[in-house]
């Protein structure tokens, strides 16, 4: 009662605004993310169970078992995945990159939004734990897409790091920077197609540590998937470091998979090709 009375008077002097929309946040869940916007994300309802696309959920179309059209479908992976041979088990997407999702991942890059970064992790906790086919029970760790040593330095700040962090915290998952490190500096993914992206990424990520790493089932977290190229070549070395499953988390999949994110205008509320 006396941290609640504190927290008023503080709400009082200093108000806390939503970081995506201004709002004042006021008896909400979270200090820099209001309920309006959190409920605005274009969330993935049903998405493939390879990449974490959005797909259609025929639901009405019932096979053998009670299992729809739509899941099985997502099962054997979409359109866009089908032909991979992806080396993680399945990919865990909340939104789509499009209107407030696209503006919450960049926010998310900003030293200056860490606190935003965290309830993000603590909404995907939550999120997570409220879904039927996931459970932190089959995971030893969670594992975040770390930074070259150099963009660590300039940019203080990894904010794939905060976000396990605060996933780890949710899910009651133990969660470590020691597993997984980046070996080289990589230009940014932004521009390029998705060859060029594979191929940024190819031999981007080493193991620290192939004794630990062994027989465990690792969740790795990234903010943001498109290609797939950076969680495929993180999966493939925690893989063959002896790993023995690997799973993702994003807070936003890139739908728009033959053309880069950047080339899409983004504002608050739409999305227009260009």
């Amino acid at each position: 009662m006396i941290h609640q009375g504190w927290r008023q008077v503080l709400d009082l002097l200093f108000p806390r605004a939503c970081s995506l929309c201004g709002r004042l946040v006021v008896d909400e869940r979270s200090p820099t993310l209001c309920f309006h916007c959190e409920q605005d994300f274009p969330k993935i309802e049903f998405g493939c169970f390879k990449c974490g696309a959005p797909v259609r959920n025929h639901s009405s179309s019932n096979l053998e078992g009670g299992e729809s059209r739509g899941t099985k479908r997502a099962k054997q992976g979409c359109s866009f995945c089908r032909s991979q041979g992806w080396s993680f088990g399945r990919v865990f997407a909340h939104s789509v990159y499009s209107s407030s999702a696209a503006k919450a991942s960049r926010l998310m890059k900003e030293p200056s939004h860490e606190s935003f970064t965290r309830n993000i992790g603590s909404m995907l906790a939550n999120w997570l734990l409220a879904r039927e086919d996931f459970s932190p029970v089959q995971y030893d760790c969670i594992v975040p897409i770390p930074q070259h040593w150099m963009r660590r330095i300039t940019h203080r700040y990894n904010h794939a790091a905060v976000l396990a962090e605060w996933l780890s915290r949710g899910l009651e998952i133990p969660y470590s920077e020691s597993y997984l490190i980046r070996s080289r500096w990589t230009s940014k993914q932004g521009l390029k197609t998705i060859s060029e992206r594979r191929e940024n990424l190819k031999n981007a990520f080493q193991v620290k540590s192939t004794k630990s790493l062994r027989y465990q089932s690792i969740l790795i977290v990234d903010d943001v998937m498109t290609s797939g190229a950076t969680l495929q070549d993180a999966s493939r070395v925690l893989r063959a470091g002896g790993a023995r499953h690997v799973d993702a988390v994003v807070f936003a999949r890139g739908v728009n998979a033959n053309r880069p994110i950047a080339s899409q205008a983004v504002s608050f509320g739409r999305t227009t090709q260009v």
